[in-house]
Parts: structure tokens; C-alpha cells; sequence
């Protein structure tokens, strides 16, 4: 709200005839007579009143005029000097504010000192004073950049605040004004708990507030500036929608002729921008820019907000030319960089901003037009905008950045040892900016450890990316909802991949390296993990902290209920006030984690395991991790007696790029014999190339050190082997890999039974039910070792079987009922509970499957290009159209008597978004989220009759080992046979045969 008071104010008429009458009144009595300074006064407060409504510059000068001859015709020692001093200084204010002059604004403060030392304590306008001087001080520190002005003007406004009565109407504006000062300090010093205290400032003021009066609209953009803020810092884009329709709101209550038309204009574009920026919609850029045209045009020429508007609108037209591609938008968007650098003061903070914009877009026209004029220009740009940069200010990591990004542009810029140097240097130095945010320091650390590699430096450059990894905790991403996670996370995507080949280059040892793939990949199935998992230990031996932990990690999983039949307003303060709370449950979690962890025995604590659990993990089979990036390609195999590293010389991940891009297109759509035996024979060449590059290579060496067997064609006890895949990876087909010509067992299939699991950690999740399909013998999770705790025994084993033969929009399934009746056949014989839902809801599947040990979905699935909308097609409400069951539907059940899912459904296993593989997203991993020990699953769309068949031999085989034994073992085994009889009718045919996958215990 700048320096204005909230009053209500009267018809502009009765204004304009108020200041008449005052005119002629002054006009007509003498210039010694005694209250001639009163009319002077009163005259010119009116005079501001009618500037604020009107704008006109006129106004504020006579008002200004005013005061100065109220001033002059009162004695020093008259108590109404303080009065006189305060409304002179306030207008001073608004004349800077306007027009820029810095003795204005210096001169506002020294009549706002002078007024506040001249008010007792206990003195009615006291809490005014102190809020004008907090006003001129806030806005010297934004013109100069002193922090101390900044401090100052808080200290101010916070005594104002103090020394205003709760039903006082200045009260709002006392905490808006307050509120703008605590957002301004979070710019400079980067302290969220600031930037939540003006959020809480805003709606509080918001609230005290009337809907019709005038000042609503300013009330209403700051709010939304302030959520707008808390966006660009925490991720969360609900925020974002809620500034923009306070922005909405502000402009609707704004008349066409308001003041501020420009200031809501533009920040309504700023919005709509960063809205484009996260989701995309062209159409919110056209009217970014569009706000941004209005609110140059209803800026005047010689007002100080002309060079910020020119800037604004430059970076929307550098957005349009990035997304379409038009130079003229380039053109313009560097011109009005520079008239708003032009339009700025030399010792302006502001300068820092422009300058880093400008050279930003100056960089952009090197790279489509290649002047390298344009290159040197941006680098100095860049250099002006760090030299103007505060060490501890937020935003120099990310200017150290883009300087270091346009020196390394520079031709055998990293050949020469001053450009290499300066290049360590930059990235360096952002990364040790404790006050940036983490996400600006984590993309610096990589620069800076690339170029550290480069150079031989391998050590130097494993510690910077172990660091940069532990640093994504601090990230607060159990804050933020789901597509908030994976927007974030898919800008770190590689972070752990790199660090991994990294390492391994520095002579590490293997477990290091496998640690920071725990840390830095399956970051949101870990949070929902680390909120399920058993606690059984602790609550034995820690009960209170058990208590604490567990309360608060069940309010943190659980989902936020939005909908409520509510005003807007009490649903905006409702929302705020869960987040808040689920911010503070998420700070007390860490808190409650870092206590825990102190404690004997729980230094590891839902932390990645320590080498000798690792590899105790092991004991039912080697886990193999594979990662390639452009440095190197390494397979971590662990074993019982070791966790050591395999380079893989032959893995290159351009080869991996291309064939995962080959695979991803050789499964989808229609098919015609012709393109399909055509397909088959690429997806033969991609597996057996994956198997001389990584698979064989990984099983001889476990075969070498006694972890497998030699295997062969007709062998069924085979070892098992648990796949993680990392990065593009993640989709590789190990199961299937090798040569498939009949009688070799230069393959997958013929040597091991394949698992694969997303991290170590959801392998230890999955691993926490111990089952056994028929009542007997007790089993866990090793062969040698049963239990008999929580087992699952023939009385109490159910299976709902979930039906889809027609599907609206999607081809028929005729396979599907034939699949079912099967299965329900299958399972009558042995005693096994089994239940139907034929073409269901996904409300109605998700209302049972908490009741069921096994469920099994015969239908479509699709994979999303968002993973946590990929979907099982189910039916909706009337019947008449399909409806998604969604991994992010799924993945938020907690089942807890669920132990096998089989999805037999296509691409059940596959995730498209490339930026998120290691986040392995897809809907066979919501079901492992879900609780369900054992999913079965498709990477790719199937043949119906293929599927059926794969699951009629499964549920056989699994259902005829009535006796003993490990029945996780049982599972795996009884989905690789099945699988292993399809190949050998199909050798020549993977599309068919390869698909189907096994993932879990």
C-alpha cells in the first residue's frame, strides 16, 4: 500500500467541492492570522486525497505547497509542528514514489524523525508516525540497498502495529505495510519464515478489510505478491493460482483511472508469466503480455516504475521468442532491457536485476544469430550484475551461474587456464551461497564438479556432488503436492546418476556411490515410504518418540481435504492455515528424525542401510544397480560377501538413449503383420545388445564369484536377481535380455529369475509382509529362515478380481473374460476366497481393495507423460464414458493386508516422462506404494490373448505348490515360468513374450 492510509473514502464530487470551499476559505483570510496553518494543513491533505484517487501530479505538488507553508507559519515550539512535520514528509514520500527524486525522499525522513521524536509514547498518532518513517525508510532501502534501513523500518512498523488497537481501522494497514517490509527482507536475506509472517500479514488485513472499499485492490495484489513469492521459493503451484486470482480481484476492483492501474496490470502478468513457465499454456503468455503492454502505456514517461515495466515486458517477449521463435520478439524484448537500465540510477539496487536481464537476453541473440559482440556484451552485463550483488544476497547464486554459462560460450573458453579458472570460480561461488535456494546451488555444483572432472580432479569433484545430493532434503519437498515434487525433482534429474559415476572415477569405494543413489533417486516413494514403514523396533524400545514420530508422519501422508462448501475467503484462510500447519508437522519431523537418530542403536534411521544390511538384503539373491552416464557405465552388484563395482566399458549412453527411444515407440498402436515382424526384429537387436553391454557381463561376473548358477535351458531352481535400472535405464528390459534362438542360454531367462525393484529401499518396504499362500509352515524372507509372524494362511486369503472386457473409447478385450473365469476356477479348487467387480468404478475399487490380499486387474492401462496420472481404465458413474484409476489414486492407499497386484494391463510398468525416471513413477510401483508386496506388471501395450495366457500359467503354477516353501520366492518363480513358456513358443517374438515383469519382495 506504499504510504497511503485505509480510510474510507467519500464521492469524488463531495471531494472536489471540499477542496473548493477550502480554497476560497484560505483564500480569504490573512496570511499572519493564527489557524492560517491549520487551513494549509487541511487543504493540502485533501489535495493528496484527490492524487490518490485521480493521479494527477498537480495535485500532489500543491499539496506539497501546502505543507510547507503549514510548516512555516507554526512555531518550533508549537505542539502542532509534529503534525505539520509527519504530513509534509508523508507527501515528500509520495513525490518520491512518483517522480524518484532522492531529497524528497531524505527529506521525508528527517520531517518523519523529527515528528516521531516530537510524539509522546502514549500519544494517539504515535502508531501513525512510526508507520510513515517505516514507509520512508523501506522505500530509501530499496532505492539504496541499506539493509539497516531495511531492519529499521520493520523495528517501525512493528511498533506501529503494537500501539494500534485491534478494532482500530488503521490496523490493516499497519499489517499490510508490515507485511510488505517482512517480504522485502526475505528478497534480501532469503528467511522463509519472513516471507510467512507478511503472508499472514496480507490475509489478516484482507480480512479486516471491507469488500467495497477503495483500497481493496492494493490489499488484494500484495496478498498476491506475497503467495507469488512463496511459489518461486517452495514449488508450490496452488499458491500461484491463489496470487492470480487475487491479482484478478484487484484488477476487477481497480476503476479504470486508479493510480496503481499500471502496479496491478504488471503484477498480474508477472503471475500469468510464471504460471506459462510451470504449466505451459501459451494462452497465459499472450496475456502476460498484454498486461505488461498496459501497464507501460498507463505508466507515464518520467515515472520511476517505467524502467521495472520496460524489464517485465522484456522478459515476456523473451519467453514468446523461446516457445515460438519470432527474432522480433528477441529484438524487442533487448530494447526494453535497455531503456530500463537506461531509465535507472547508477547506484540503484535494482541495477543488479537489469543488468543480469539484459545480459540473459543478450545471450539468447548470440546463440541464434551467433554475433559475438552480443556474447561480450552479455558477459559484461553479467559481470555489472554480480559486482552489484550483495555476497549474502539470494539471488548471487544464480547470477554467479549465469555469468559462468556465458564465459564458458566464449570460443576455447575452457581451454585457456584464466577462462577455466574464472568458469571454477563462478560456479564455485554460487554454490558456497548458503542464502540461495538450494535448487539454484544443486544446478552450480554440477557445473562446478563437470569442469572439476574435466580436469582430472575426480575427488574434488565426488565431494561437491555428494554434497549437492545431501542437499535435496533441505528442498522441504514433503511440503508440496505431488506434481509440485516432480516438477523439482525433474529439474535434478541425472544429480544422483552423476555423482554415482563420479565417485566410482575418484576410486570410492561401491557403497558410496550406491548410498547417493538411495538419496538422490525415488525421492517421493521414499517420503511415502519413510511414512509407512514398520516401526516396530522403536516402538519397543523409544515408545514416546515412537508416539510423536508416528502421529506426525500419519498427519503428513495424510492427503488434504480441499473441498468444502465454503465462502472463497474462509477456504483461502483454510488452506493457508493446513499449510502452515503442514509445514510446521514437517518441521517437527525433522526435528522428531534428527532426535531419533541420536539415539544408541538409531544412527541410521530411514536412512539408506549400512553395507553389512546391504548386504545381508542379499541373501535371497544379488541386487544389481546399473547407471550410465556420459562419463562412465557401472554396474553395483551386491552380494552377501561383497558390494563391489563393475565397469561396463561397453555401455554407452548414447547407444542406451537411442535404443530406450527405439523402445518406447516399438510397442504402441496397431500393427500390422509387416511392422510388426519388423519391430521384432529391432527389439531382438536391442536385447541382444543389451546383453553383451550389460546384462551378460553383470551375470558372469556373479556367476565368477559363486552368486548364481550356471543355469541353462530346462534348469527351474535359478537364483534370483533384483534389476534398478537408473535414469534411461529404468526401462531396459534385463529380464529378457540375450540371444533367443532355441536350445541358448546366452539370455536372461535362462539363468536367473528377474525382479526388478525401483530403490534398495522400497526392496526393504516390500520385504516387510511376510505371506504364505496356504496354511502350514511358517516363511519369510529367506528360504532358510521361516517365521511365524504375520502370515497370511488359507482362511483368511482373498482375491478380488477386477473385469474390463469392454472398455468405452478402447478396443474390446475378448480375452478378458475367459482370463477371469480361469482364475476364479483356479482358486475354488484350493479354498481361496474370490471376488468379482465387472466393469467397475474406480471409487468402487478403491473402496475394496484395502479388504483383499490379492487383486488382479484384467484391462487397458495407459502410461501419462505425467506418471502420477497413468491409468487403469475402469468405468465411470453412469457407465457411459471410461474413468482413470490414477497412480496418485492408488499410491495414497496404505493397505495393510495386501500382498500380490497383478495388472495385467499394458504399460502398467512404464513411465514417459524421461525427466522423471528416477522417480519410477508408474502405476506397478503406486501399487508397491499401496502396500502390496508383489506386483506384476507390463512395460509395454500386450497382445490380450498374450496376457491371458501368461496369467492363466502363472495362477497354475503358483496355486499347485500346495506344500512348503518361500512364497515370495514362489511368486517370482511360478511369473518366470510363465513368462519362459511364452518365449519358447515365441522366440523370435519379444513384443509378445518380453513385456511382462515381475517387481517387488
Amino acid at each position: 500500500m506504499s504510504s497511503r492510509t485505509i480510510e474510507r473514502r467519500g464521492d469524488l464530487d463531495d471531494l472536489q467541492r471540499a477542496i473548493e470551499h477550502a480554497e476560497d476559505a484560505l483564500a480569504a483570510i490573512p496570511k499572519d492570522r493564527p489557524d492560517r496553518a491549520v487551513r494549509c494543513n487541511n487543504l493540502g491533505k485533501m489535495l493528496l486525497q484527490r492524487f490518490e484517487q485521480k493521479g494527477d501530479v498537480e495535485d500532489l505538488q500543491q499539496a506539497i505547497k501546502y505543507g510547507e507553508d503549514a510548516l512555516a507559519a507554526t512555531p518550533h515550539q508549537h505542539p502542532n509542528r509534529a503534525i505539520c512535520c509527519n504530513n509534509l514528509g508523508q507527501r515528500l514520500l509520495q513525490r518520491f514514489e512518483r517522480m524518484g527524486d532522492l531529497d524528497d525522499l531524505q527529506q521525508a525522513i528527517q520531517y518523519g524523525e523529527y515528528a516521531l521524536a516530537a510524539t509522546p509514547h502514549d500519544h494517539p498518532d504515535r502508531a501513525m508516525r512510526c508507520g510513515i518513517l517505516g514507509e520512508s525508510l523501506s522505500q530509501r532501502f530499496e532505492r539504496m540497498g541499506d539493509v539497516d534501513d531495511l531492519e529499521q523500518a520493520i523495528k517501525y512498523g512493528q511498533d506501529a502495529l503494537a500501539a494500534t488497537p485491534h478494532d482500530h481501522p488503521d490496523r490493516a494497514m499497519q499489517c499490510d505495510n508490515l507485511g510488505q517490509r517482512l517480504l522485502r527482507r526475505f528478497e534480501r536475506m532469503g528467511d522463509v519464515e519472513d516471507l510467512q509472517q507478511a503472508i499472514k500479514y496480507g490475509q489478516d488485513t484482507l480480512e479486516a478489510t471491507p469488500r467495497d472499499h477503495p483500497y481493496r485492490a492494493i490489499l488484494c495484489g500484495s496478498l498476491g505478491q506475497r503467495l507469488s513469492r512463496r511459489f518461486e521459493r517452495m514449488g508450490d503451484v496452488e499458491d500461484l493460482q491463489q496470487a492470480i486470482k487475487y491479482d484478478q480481484d484487484a484488477l476487477a476492483a481497480a476503476p479504470h483511472d486508479h493510480p496503481d492501474q499500471a502496479t496491478l496490470c504488471n503484477n498480474l502478468g508477472n503471475k500469468l508469466l510464471r504460471r506459462f513457465e510451470r504449466m505451459g499454456n501459451v494462452e497465459d503468455l499472450q496475456q502476460a503480455i498484454k498486461y505488461g503492454q498496459d501497464a507501460l502505456e498507463a505508466t507515464p514517461h518520467d515515472h520511476p516504475d517505467g524502467a521495472l515495466q520496460c524489464n517485465n515486458l522484456g522478459e515476456r517477449l523473451l519467453r514468446r521468442f523461446e516457445r515460438m521463435g519470432d527474432v522480433e520478439d528477441l529484438q524487442q524484448a533487448i530494447k526494453y532491457g535497455q531503456d530500463a537500465l537506461e531509465a535507472t540510477p547508477h547506484d540503484h539496487p535494482n541495477r543488479a536485476t537489469l543488468c543480469n536481464n539484459l545480459g540473459d537476453r543478450l545471450l539468447r541473440r548470440f546463440e541464434r544469430m551467433g554475433d559475438v559482440e552480443d556474447l561480450q556484451q552479455a558477459i559484461k552485463y553479467g559481470q555489472d550484475a554480480l559486482a552489484a550483488t550483495p555476497h549474502d544476497h539470494p539471488n548471487r547464486a544464480i547470477r554467479c551461474y549465469n555469468l559462468g554459462a556465458s564465459l564458458e560460450l566464449r570460443p576455447s573458453a575452457l581451454h585457456r587456464v584464466d577462462g577455466f579458472n574464472e568458469c571454477v570460480r563462478l560456479y564455485s561461488g554460487a554454490w558456497r551461497c548458503l542464502t540461495s535456494p538450494p535448487r539454484h546451488r544443486i544446478h552450480a555444483a554440477f557445473k562446478h564438479a563437470g569442469l572439476l572432472y574435466s580436469s582430472g580432479k575426480f575427488q574434488e569433484s565426488s565431494v561437491i556432488l555428494e554434497d549437492a545430493v545431501n542437499l535435496i532434503p533441505s528442498m522441504n519437498l514433503r511440503f508440496l503436492k505431488r506434481d509440485d515434487q516432480q516438477h523439482i525433482l525433474s529439474e535434478l534429474s541425472g544429480l544422483a546418476a552423476t555423482a554415482f559415476s563420479v565417485i566410482l572415477q575418484a576410486g570410492r569405494e561401491a557403497y558410496d556411490s550406491l548410498k547417493l543413489l538411495e538419496l538422490g533417486r525415488g525421492t517421493i516413494m521414499g517420503f511415502a515410504i519413510d511414512s509407512r514403514s514398520d516401526l516396530s523396533d522403536l516402538k519397543r524400545d523409544h515408545r514416546s518418540q515412537f508416539d510423536i514420530f508416528h502421529r506426525l508422519r500419519v498427519e503428513i501422508d495424510s492427503p488434504v481435504d480441499e473441498m468444502h462448501p465454503v465462502s472463497t475467503e474462509t477456504l483461502d484462510r483454510r488452506r493457508e492455515s493446513l499449510i502452515s500447519r503442514r509445514k510446521e508437522a514437517v518441521d517437527e519431523l525433522e526435528k522428531s528424525l534428527v532426535f531419533i537418530r541420536s539415539l544408541p542403536g538409531y544412527s541410521g534411521f530411514l536412512l539408506p542401510p549400512p553395507p553389512d544390511i546391504l548386504r545381508k538384503m542379499s541373501e535371497n539373491g544379488p541386487i544389481v544397480v546399473l547407471s550410465s552416464t556420459h562419463y562412465r557405465s557401472d554396474a553395483i552388484i551386491v552380494t552377501p560377501s561383497d558390494i563391489a563395482s563393475l565397469e561396463l566399458s561397453s555401455l554407452k549412453l548414447a547407444d542406451i538413449e537411442r535404443h530406450m527411444n527405439q523402445l518406447a515407440g516399438l510397442g504402441r498402436g496397431q500393427q500390422t503383420i509387416f511392422r510388426r515382424r519388423e519391430n521384432n526384429l529391432k527389439l531382438n537387436e536391442i536385447l541382444r545388445w543389451l546383453w553383451d553391454a550389460a546384462v551378460g557381463p553383470v551375470l558372469d561376473e556373479l556367476q565368477r564369484c559363486g552368486a548364481i548358477s550356471t543355469g541353462g535351458v530346462g534348469i527351474h531352481d535359478l537364483t534370483r536377481v533384483w534389476w534398478i535400472g537408473v535414469g534411461p535405464l529404468s526401462m531396459a528390459p534385463f529380464h529378457a535380455a540375450g540371444y533367443h534362438s532355441p536350445g541358448s542360454t546366452r539370455n536372461t531367462l535362462s539363468r536367473v529369475i528377474s525382479t526388478y525393484i525401483p530403490t534398495i529401499k522400497a526392496l526393504s518396504y516390500a520385504r516387510q509382509k511376510r505371506f504364505e499362500l496356504f496354511g502350514g509352515s511358517d516363511n519369510s524372507c529367506s528360504r532358510d529362515n521361516p517365521r511365524s509372524d504375520n502370515i497370511v494362511r488359507k482362511s483368511n486369503t482373498r482375491l478380488l478380481l477386477v473385469s474390463m472386457p469392454k472398455t468405452p473409447g478402447a478396443s474390446n478385450l475378448p480375452s478378458v473374460s475367459q482370463e477371469v473365469q480361469y482364475i476364479s476356477a483356479e482358486t475354488d479348487k484350493i479354498g481361496i476366497e474370490t471376488s468379482v467387480l465387472s466393469e467397475p468404478t474406480p471409487a468402487a475399487v478403491l473402496d475394496q481393495v484395502a479388504d483383499f490380499n490379492f487383486v488382479h486387474f484384467a484391462c487397458h492401462g495407459v502410461s501419462d507423460y505425467n506418471p502420477s496420472d497413468s491409468h487403469l481404465m475402469l468405468l465411470s458413474p453412469d457407465g457411459a464414458n471410461a474413468a482413470k484409476l490414477r497412480v496418485r489414486d492408488i499410491s495414497t492407499q496404505n493397505t495393510q493386508n495386501a500382498h500380490l497386484a497383478y495388472l495385467s494391463a499394458c504399460s502398467s510398468a512404464r513411465n514417459s516422462s524421461l525427466r522423471l525416471a528416477d522417480e519410477v513413477i508408474h502405476l506397478a510401483s503406486g501399487f508397491q506404494l499401496a502396500g502390496f508386496s508383489h506386483v506384476l506388471a507390463n512395460l509395454w501395450e500386450t497382445n490380450d490373448s498374450a496376457s491371458s495366457e501368461v496369467a492363466r500359467d502363472f495362477y497354475h503354477l503358483l496355486f499347485q505348490n500346495h506344500g512348503t516353501g518361500d512364497w515370495h520366492y514362489q511368486v517370482a518363480a511360478s511369473f518366470h515360468q510363465a513368462v519362459k513358456r511364452l518365449r519358447d513358443k515365441k522366440p523370435q517374438n519379444p513384443l509378445t513374450w518380453a513385456p511382462f515383469i515381475h517387481t517387488g519382495a
